[in-house]
C-alpha cells in the first residue's frame, strides 16, 4: 500500500456530483467505465499486456490528481488570503461516482511499474483516465487540468446548467466564450477544513471563504505572474445590465419523460397473466409444487391451469412433475396457489448423490442416469437429483412465442419482434414487468417489445427487450389522511404494479410517514436477455413477511427477495425451438401443453397416486428418508406461504 504523505494537508470538498455509475446509451444501461475486455489483465501471444486498472484512493498517482485539483480549486474560490495554501490543498475525494482508471501497456516482461504523476513513465505506457461524467464513457477526463473546469462548475454553479460549465466536454468548442454565472459560496458551509498528517500535526483553523467566484478555468489566465482573484469590475458606459439573483422559478427544469403505452393483451391466457392476483404460477412453466401426502416439495412442468365459475379465487395446476429418462411418472393436481412457488423463489438445492455432489461438470445431459439407479454413485434419490438438474438445464434456455411482425432496414437487418417468451424457468408477456441485473438491482422494464435481431455479416442472434425503466421511490407523508401526489402522473403502469403500491402503502404510510411510488426513470431502454433477472413478483403476494420486517428494520420496503435467472448455473441463455424441447427427456414424450382456462374431466381433478422417487421424504432406495427434511432440500427461510389479499380500490394510495 502507498505511503501517506507526511506533510500536512488541508482538505477541500466538491459540494455537489453530476457522476453517474450507469448511464443510458441509446436507450440501453451501460456501464460508465471500462468495459470487462479492458479490465482483462491477461497477456497476449506475444506476453504484452493492455488493460485498465483501478487507480485506488491511497495510490500516489490518486493523490497527485486530488493534490492539483484541491491546489486550483483554491485558488480560484479562495483568493489570494490562502496563496499560501495552494501547495498544501487536497480535494478530499473526487466527486460521487467519478472514478480514476489507469491505462497500462506493457512491454513482453509484463513488468508494471506505478508512477506518481497523472501521465506515464518509462518506455511503457501508463495514461489516468477519469470516468464518471454522464454523458459516457467515450466523455472522460485525461488530466486534472482538463477536469477542473468541470469541477469549478460542480462547486460554483447553484443551477446546476451544463450551458454555464466551460469544460471540454459540455462546451467542446473551447474558443466560445460562455456567460459568466456568479454563485456564491454560503459562509455557514465553509469548504475548507484542516486534515491531519500521519505525524499527527495540526494547526489553526481556516475562515470561512465569502468570495463570490466566477465560472472561468485557470488556462484563460495570463501565463506569467502570480495566479489572482478574477476582479468584479464595474461597466462605464453604456447602462450597467441588472443582474437577478437566481430564484427557484428561474431554474430550469429537466424534460418530463413520456412513459410508452402499455400493448394490450392478445389472449385470455395474457389477459389473466397481466391482472393483478390470479394465477401465481403460468401454463409452461418450470416450478415447485407440494406433495401433501410426503409433506414434500417437488418440480414439474406446469401442463394445464383452471378456476371454476363457482369458485373463481382458487386456482389450481395440473402438473407433471421432472424426472430421469428411465421414469415416466404420472401428473399430479395441485389445488391452491399455497402449494406453488417459482422455480427461483428458493435456490437451488444440492444433488443426494454423493458423486454428483463431488463433480458439478455433469449436468442432466451428460449423467449416466442408470448407473445412478443402480447403485454406481453412492447413495441417493435419481429422481430427485433428476429434477434439480433438469431445472438448472432449463434455467439456461429461452424460447419465443407468438410472432407479431418481421421488417428489414436498409443495411438488410432482420428485426423479429414476438409476444411473449419462456426466459428460464418463466414465462414473459409484452406489457408487463422484469427485473434486471443492471442498475440499482431494484429496477424494473416493464417490456413493450421483444425483439430477435438478426444482424448482416454477424452469426450470433441478439434478443433485446424494449420498455421503460421504474424505480422505486419515496415521499415524505407526514399526514396519512392526506397522501401526497407523486411528481409524475403515469397512467401506463401495469395494474399489477399499482395495486400492488396500494397494499405496500397502506402499511408503509402510517409506520413510516412516506409513501412509495413508481418514478419513471427512462422511457424506451433497450435492455439485452441476459441482462434479465426474471419476472417480477408482488410484494403483497409473495413477500408479506419480508416487507412487514422491511418496514419495521427502517429499510425502505423493497428488498430484494428472489433468486435471479442464471445464478443455478452462471451460464448464458440458448435459444430452444419449443418449449416442450428445453424439458428434453425430464418429461414424457407425450406432455403437451394445454392453453385457457378450461377445468379437465373429473378423472384428471383427482390427484394421481405419487410415484416413488420423487421428492425428499419418499423413496423405496436406500436412502433414509428421515435423514432428509424440506430445510435440507431448499432454502426456504425467508419466505412464506401466504398468498396475500385481494385489491379493494377504496385506499388513498394508488400509485
Amino acid at each position: 500500500m502507498a505511503q501517506q504523505p507526511m506533510t500536512p494537508f488541508w482538505p477541500i470538498f466538491a459540494s455537489k456530483s453530476d457522476g453517474q455509475h450507469i448511464v443510458n446509451m441509446k436507450g440501453r444501461p451501460l456501464r460508465n467505465g471500462p468495459t470487462e475486455e479492458q479490465l482483462n489483465m491477461s497477456p497476449n501471444e506475444h506476453g504484452q499486456r493492455d488493460f485498465y486498472r483501478l487507480i485506488e484512493k491511497d495510490d500516489p498517482k490518486h493523490q497527485d490528481w486530488r493534490k492539483k485539483l484541491g491546489g486550483m480549486l483554491l485558488r480560484e474560490i479562495g483568493g489570494k488570503q490562502y496563496e499560501d495554501r495552494w501547495q498544501q490543498c487536497i480535494l478530499w475525494e473526487f466527486p460521487e461516482n467519478y472514478v480514476l482508471y489507469e491505462h497500462i501497456k506493457t512491454k513482453a516482461d509484463g513488468q508494471v511499474k506505478t508512477v506518481k504523476n497523472h501521465s506515464g513513465g518509462g518506455h511503457d505506457r501508463q495514461d489516468a483516465y477519469l470516468y464518471g461524467y454522464p454523458k459516457g464513457p467515450k466523455k472522460r477526463f485525461r488530466s486534472p487540468v482538463e477536469f477542473f473546469p468541470h469541477l469549478l462548475w460542480l462547486c460554483t454553479d447553484e443551477n446546476s446548467d451544463m450551458v454555464n460549465c466551460t469544460c471540454k466536454m459540455c462546451s467542446p468548442a473551447g474558443d466560445v466564450e460562455k456567460p459568466q454565472v456568479k454563485a456564491e459560496v454560503k459562509q455557514e458551509a465553509p469548504p475548507i477544513k484542516r486534515e491531519i498528517s500521519s505525524s499527527g500535526a495540526t494547526g489553526n483553523n481556516v475562515n470561512s471563504i465569502f468570495r463570490n467566484p466566477t465560472v472561468q478555468p485557470p488556462v484563460r489566465r495570463p501565463s506569467t505572474g502570480a495566479p489572482v482573484p478574477s476582479p468584479i469590475s464595474k461597466p462605464a458606459t453604456p447602462a450597467p445590465v441588472p443582474v437577478t439573483t437566481p430564484t427557484p422559478q428561474q431554474i430550469r427544469a429537466p424534460p418530463v419523460l413520456q412513459s410508452t403505452p402499455l400493448p394490450q393483451p392478445r389472449s385470455l391466457e395474457q389477459q389473466v397473466d397481466l391482472t393483478y392476483n390470479r394465477f401465481l404460477c403460468r401454463t409452461g412453466e418450470a416450478v415447485w409444487f407440494f406433495r401433501p401426502e410426503t409433506s414434500a416439495w417437488g418440480l414439474g412442468l406446469v401442463i394445464r391451469r383452471w378456476s371454476t365459475k363457482a369458485n373463481p379465487a382458487d386456482r389450481s395446476y395440473q402438473i407433471q412433475p421432472l424426472s430421469h429418462p428411465f421414469e415416466a411418472p404420472p401428473t399430479e393436481t395441485v389445488q391452491s396457489d399455497v402449494h406453488v412457488k417459482p422455480w427461483l423463489a428458493w435456490s437451488a438445492p444440492a444433488c443426494t448423490f454423493p458423486f454428483l455432489q463431488q463433480n458439478p461438470q455433469y449436468e442432466y445431459g451428460n449423467t449416466d442416469w442408470k448407473a445412478l439407479i443402480d447403485g454406481q454413485g453412492g447413495k441417493g434419490i435419481a429422481s430427485v437429483d433428476a429434477s434439480i438438474l433438469a431445472a438448472k438445464a432449463i434455467d439456461a434456455t429461452y424460447t419465443l412465442f407468438e410472432p407479431l411482425k418481421t421488417s428489414k432496414d436498409d443495411k438488410g437487418n432482420q428485426y423479429r419482434q414476438y409476444n411473449g417468451m419462456f426466459l428460464g424457468a418463466e414465462k414473459i408477456w409484452r406489457g408487463e414487468a422484469v427485473r434486471l441485473r443492471v442498475g440499482s438491482g431494484t429496477d424494473l422494464l416493464v417490456i413493450t417489445d421483444i425483439v430477435e435481431q438478426s444482424l448482416v455479416n454477424q452469426t450470433n442472434i441478439k434478443v433485446i427487450l424494449i420498455g421503460d425503466l421504474y424505480g422505486y421511490a419515496l415521499l415524505d407523508a407526514p399526514d396519512p389522511n392526506l397522501p401526497p401526489k407523486p411528481p409524475q402522473q403515469n397512467n401506463n403502469i401495469p395494474s399489477r404494479m399499482v395495486h400492488d403500491m396500494v397494499w405496500r402503502n397502506r402499511i408503509l404510510v402510517p409506520k413510516t410517514r412516506t409513501a412509495a411510488w413508481w418514478k419513471l426513470l427512462q422511457p424506451s431502454c433497450k435492455v439485452e436477455i441476459n441482462d434479465i433477472k426474471g419476472r417480477w413478483y408482488e410484494t403483497s403476494l409473495l413477500f408479506q413477511q419480508s416487507f412487514m420486517d422491511a418496514v419495521e428494520n427502517n429499510e425502505g420496503g423493497n428488498g430484494i427477495w428472489m433468486n435471479s435467472r442464471g445464478e443455478a448455473t452462471g451460464k448464458a441463455c440458448i435459444s430452444q425451438p419449443d418449449r416442450i424441447a428445453a424439458f428434453g427427456a425430464s418429461i414424457p414424450e407425450t406432455t403437451h401443453i394445454i392453453e385457457g382456462m378450461d377445468p379437465p374431466s373429473e378423472s384428471i381433478t383427482q390427484p394421481h397416486q405419487l410415484h416413488n422417487g420423487m421428492g425428499i421424504g419418499l423413496s423405496n432406495g436406500p436412502v433414509d428418508p428421515s435423514s432428509f427434511s424440506i430445510d435440507d432440500f431448499m432454502h426456504v427461510d425467508h419466505l412464506g406461504d401466504d398468498t396475500g389479499m385481494e385489491y379493494s380500490g377504496n385506499s388513498h394510495f394508488t400509485y
